[in-house]
């Protein structure tokens, strides 16, 4: 994995929490996925093109709570509706910024997937490396995992 790859999506995720929640989020240090991490919502995105990969954001409830009260201005106690929605469109906001610093690239981005209670580990292609960075905010920790497949 490259770091011009990483960047843009560690840079994007900085930016969006800002703007969009009001929130400083700071990434801690990246490390290689050993054995899958357990959280209980995760927003999904398929990147294709120049480069192809996955990105998941990974939130365990009460950062997820947190987080999407902020955004929407709102109290939210419990995993409903609005806090998929919220998950799915910071997904999609974080891989859009990213892609747009991204631009000698020919790239597209899948709608956000969401994997909630359920299915709560995401399942990253078999032997691929993933690049995990967990990030700390006064709303909660969450986990941003790149896999990279080429």
């Amino acid at each position: 994995m490259k770091a011009e790859h990483i960047n843009p999506f560690l840079r994007s995720t900085v930016e969006t929490f800002k703007t969009m929640a009001n929130l400083n989020v700071t990434p801690g240090k990246p490390y290689l996925l050993k054995e899958s991490i357990h959280m209980d919502i995760s927003g999904i995105i398929h990147i294709s093109g120049d480069i192809i990969g996955i990105l998941a954001m990974a939130y365990p409830l009460p950062t997820a709570l947190n987080i999407s009260s902020k955004f929407l201005g709102e109290e939210i106690r419990e995993l409903n509706k609005s806090v998929t929605d919220c998950i799915g469109e910071l997904s999609n906001i974080i891989s859009g910024f990213a892609k747009k610093d991204m631009k000698t690239l020919h790239l597209s981005i899948s709608l956000p997937k969401i994997l909630r209670d359920q299915c709560p580990s995401v399942d990253m292609p078999k032997g691929a490396p993933v690049m995990c960075i967990p990030f700390d905010s006064e709303a909660g920790n969450f986990v941003m995992q790149i896999c990279h497949l080429d």
